[in-house]
């Protein structure tokens, strides 16, 4: 404001001496500085008298006077301030250095050079919470956790960086493992801070490494409310975390309240296989057939799966062949186009004797070189029923090669579908919720899985037809086609052939 006023007022001067200037340019000698009292004489003998003129060019030189003492003396005045202010800003200016150092050197993984300029930083600047941040970043980034921790308990005590303690403090936690910390420090700040996503994501990972489903399922209805979470990702998320309650608390033996959980997992996400199937399977147990059959019928109009169709049919075993068809049919007429109604045709074709109509749905889809290994089995069986013991012969050797499916891994055979850990329905959460595609933990443990069909009772078959001696089948393939793929090496991954991890050294 000063210095607006003192602006202004020069520029109000400098046009007043334009103006004195001009008129004394255009008046000549009637407006000089000194005026003759008596006209009339040639040397005036009563003296002078002053011009206005010249009272009013004296009164701007003498302002002028003034401002440029009164410069002089501010000059004088500010030296030492100034002289601080420079100071200031040198010692500024190399905190701000030493910060940058200590942070390159932390992510350059130089720990001890990432402390010694976090402290010179500490010790420049005058702003003691950014010197604390900038510690204990340098000292996280570094690999020196305790030092870390160290530097944001002592930020909790300030309101201004107790946000960013906790946020530390729980990430800290979380990464080595101390679950409960975490949790404590993230629900704190998610209680006091709506905008915390981040105190949002590790409350959540944190109650799900622990299996706590039900504080799970709160968190995650609170961050979708706050927008933390898009509905579609918290809808396939709560989906699994039902399912994995379910999963739970029926190996607890508490039946009801796991059929309870599946079942509104199935309704909320009918397209989540695992969870339709543990419902079907659970509503069985308590009798409720029909509910079960309708659940599976919905789940097959959206994504349809192997485990879902064999659990249908096992519904369907106390019913007549004709009730059986019909209700298959009505299935199948739910996706008609896809690959597993196509399949399910396929089987229902074969159950029934009709080899033909197996194999003229089947033949299109075994075109491919990487058939997969139940595909093979399929045809087997197909050309089996056909009376084609030559080619069914073929189709079970290439079965013994053929890549697997990863839907059809999920069904054990000696045990439900979907037998999964709890370290497994963990990984289904973020993968399935997060992406909506599913997982399969059993294929990539490359453990047993269910047979399509009964390969052994068709290679008995069909060397019983061709008179053939037991042990004689391999040389009659390599005779009889000799394009034949060969048997897989089983060191090697059969899906990407690349050496399996078993056997890697």
């Amino acid at each position: 404001m000063k210095s607006t006023l003192v602006r202004y007022l020069i520029m109000a001067l400098i046009f007043a001496v334009a103006v004195a200037v001009v008129m004394i340019y255009i008046g000549g000698e009637r407006f000089l500085i000194l005026e003759a009292v008596d006209k009339s004489v040639e040397r005036p003998q009563d003296g002078y008298k002053v011009s206005l003129q010249a009272v009013f060019l004296g009164a701007i030189v003498t302002t002028l006077a003034i401002i440029a003492l009164w410069s002089c003396v501010r000059m004088l005045i500010d030296i030492p301030s100034r002289l601080r202010s420079g100071v200031s800003k040198r010692k500024r200016g190399q905190a701000l250095e030493a910060m940058e150092d200590a942070l390159i050197a932390a992510s350059a993984g130089d720990a001890g050079q990432a402390r010694k300029k976090a402290a010179r930083a500490r010790a420049l600047i005058d702003r003691p919470a950014l010197g604390q941040i900038v510690a204990a970043q340098a000292a996280e980034v570094s690999g020196d956790p305790a030092e870390a921790e160290r530097q944001y308990n002592d930020m909790l005590d300030n309101e201004k960086t107790r946000r960013v303690a906790q946020r530390g403090l729980a990430t800290l936690a979380y990464n080595r493992g101390d679950l409960a910390a975490a949790t404590s420090h993230a629900q704190q700040a998610y209680s006091d801070n709506k905008d915390a996503k981040w105190a949002f994501d590790i409350l959540f990972g944190a109650q799900i490494a622990e299996g706590k489903w039900d504080q799970a399922l709160e968190t995650l209805a609170a961050g979708e409310l706050r927008k933390h979470i898009s509905k579609e990702v918290s809808t396939r998320r709560k989906a699994v975390v039902l399912t994995a309650k379910a999963d739970t608390l029926e190996r607890a033996g508490t039946l009801d309240a796991a059929t309870g959980a599946a079942t509104q997992a199935a309704s909320n996400m009918p397209g989540f296989a695992p969870g339709v199937a543990l419902a079907a399977r659970l509503l069985v147990k308590t009798g409720d057939e029909e509910r079960a059959a309708k659940l599976i019928e919905k789940a097959w109009s959206q994504a349809p799966h192997p485990a879902l169709s064999l659990a249908y049919r096992d519904l369907l075993s106390a019913q007549s062949p004709k009730e059986r068809d019909k209700r298959m049919k009505h299935l199948i007429k739910k996706n008609p186009d896809h690959r597993e109604s196509k399949i399910a045709q396929v089987e229902e074709a074969m159950a029934s004797g009709d080899g033909v109509k197996a194999w003229g749905v089947l033949s299109p889809m075994v075109k491919d070189q990487d058939t997969s290994a139940r595909l093979c089995a399929l045809a087997a069986k197909a050309e089996d029923l056909c009376s084609n013991p030559k080619d069914a012969r073929l189709w079970v050797a290439k079965a013994a090669s053929a890549p697997s499916e990863p839907d059809w891994s999920d069904l054990d055979p000696e045990g439900p579908a979907f037998n999964y850990s709890d370290a497994d329905w963990r990984r289904m959460i973020f993968s399935f919720g997060d992406t909506g595609e599913l997982i399969h933990p059993r294929h990539e443990r490359f453990e047993k899985e269910r047979p399509a069909t009964d390969l052994q009772s068709i290679q008995r078959a069909v060397n019983t037809d061709a008179k053939h001696e037991p042990g004689a089948l391999e040389a009659d393939l390599v005779k009889s086609e000799p394009k034949a793929e060969p048997i897989a090496d089983p060191k090697l991954d059969p899906i990407t052939k690349a050496p399996s991890p078993d056997f890697i050294v």
